[in-house]
């Protein structure tokens, strides 16, 4: 189903990793932050 304005997702879906990893911090230990570089759609 598409959003209003052209959007695939809802921005609403996505949580905030700096949160997840600091809630998550006793279960798991980060070993690098990745950004990606770029959106191929298709």
């Amino acid at each position: 189903m598409r959003m209003p304005d052209g959007l695939d997702e809802a921005p609403g879906a996505y949580k905030d990793i700096a949160r997840v990893i600091a809630n998550e911090r006793d279960l798991v230990k980060p070993l690098v932050e990745l950004a990606p570089m770029a959106v191929i759609k298709g």
